[in-house]
């Protein structure tokens, strides 16, 4: 179960759409992030998402932040997260102030908690969704974890197979395997096999192009 947090801005629409992609039984809290200032539009759209969230009886906790005083209101995000007994969050950039957003990825980050963030298209085309541990860089060796990297791309997916592509130790390669994991480069499948996350990707194509 999971607690989301956005901003809210003058339409609860993006925010609709977003909890009934899951749904209460997914998310079991939201955390609503709005301006200070009181605006008729931005309370019109929280008293409706209220009276959803009343109906399938999924609590709904509103802070204010001041949105130009970017201090205090990482602060006061960052204090309510760390508040929070959640261990799973969603954040949702696709509702209210772009700075609110930002002040919120800013409070995880400084924080280091992890989340899924998700973006809903300006077109309604779809939602893109990452992890926020991909945004930022892990430990990594340009040369040799590249190189385990670009294997596990090919579909080598075990450590020996790795460690045989990439001419090294197997106890070495297991080690930086390891470190890659720990770091959000690397995951395993429910068989333990090896697979890049979006970091990982990302991660492949970069050295690909700079090489």
């Amino acid at each position: 179960m999971s607690l989301l947090v956005s901003p809210i801005g003058f339409d609860e629409k993006f925010l609709v759409r977003a909890f009934w992609r899951r749904g209460n039984k997914e998310i079991k809290e939201v955390l609503l992030i709005k301006p200070s200032d009181r605006n008729e539009k931005s309370e019109k759209a929280l008293n409706s998402f209220s009276e959803l969230l009343k109906q399938v009886e999924v609590p709904l906790n509103v802070l204010e932040v001041d949105p130009k005083d970017f201090t205090s209101a990482v602060s006061k995000i960052a204090r309510e997260l760390m508040n929070s007994r959640s261990t799973s969050f969603i954040i949702n950039l696709s509702s209210g102030m772009r700075i609110l957003g930002l002040e919120v990825l800013t409070a995880f980050l400084l924080l280091d908690i992890n989340a899924e963030l998700e973006v809903e298209m300006e077109n309604q085309e779809g939602v893109v969704t990452w992890s926020l541990k991909d945004m930022v860089k892990g430990r990594i060796d340009v040369k040799g974890d590249v190189e385990i990297l670009k294997a596990v791309k090919k579909g080598i997916n075990t450590v020996s197979e790795v460690a045989r592509e990439v001419g090294a130790p197997i106890a070495t390669v297991w080690r930086k395997v390891n470190r890659l994991i720990e770091e959000g480069y690397l995951e395993k499948d429910e068989k333990d096999l090896l697979r890049l996350t979006v970091k990982g990707r990302i991660s492949t194509e970069i050295y690909d192009a700079s090489s």
